[in-house]
């Protein structure tokens, strides 16, 4: 499950959160705990915060100078989602949290090049057409 969470929480801040639409959590997957519950709102959150930041880009910045200045912006939320995801990490067993703690900061080291990487996919997707 806490896989799951920090997977959630990564899609949520880099990739999914700029995508069009997001997929439902299956039916029959087990009640989150309160901790799990936190990090799924957080992780949203900064998702939300992404996406708004990257729909604000101006077309002359570079999508890695836009990545980073999208995450400057998103500095709350991540604090929270940090915070969200240590209180869970709190509750695993001792055995487990350091690389718990390593398993986050590895993903959440990677959310600026997924930004980036998505800001070029975006500016690359042809333009809609006009309404006639």
């Amino acid at each position: 499950m806490l896989k799951y969470c920090f997977a959630a929480a990564l899609m949520c801040c880099a990739g999914a959160a700029i995508a069009q639409s997001q997929t439902a959590a299956p039916a029959a997957a087990p009640a989150m705990s309160a901790e799990q519950s936190a990090v799924q709102s957080t992780a949203m959150a900064l998702g939300q915060c992404v996406m708004t930041g990257v729909q604000g880009l101006a077309a002359t910045v570079t999508p890695e100078a836009g990545a980073t200045t999208v995450l400057a912006g998103c500095a709350t939320p991540r604090q929270a989602l940090d915070r969200a995801v240590e209180g869970l990490i709190a509750t695993l067993p001792e055995e487990n949290k350091a690389g718990a703690r390593e398993q986050y900061r590895a993903q959440m080291a990677g959310a600026q090049a997924q930004i980036a990487a998505r800001i070029t996919q975006l500016r690359a997707a042809p333009a809609p057409a006009p309404a006639q």
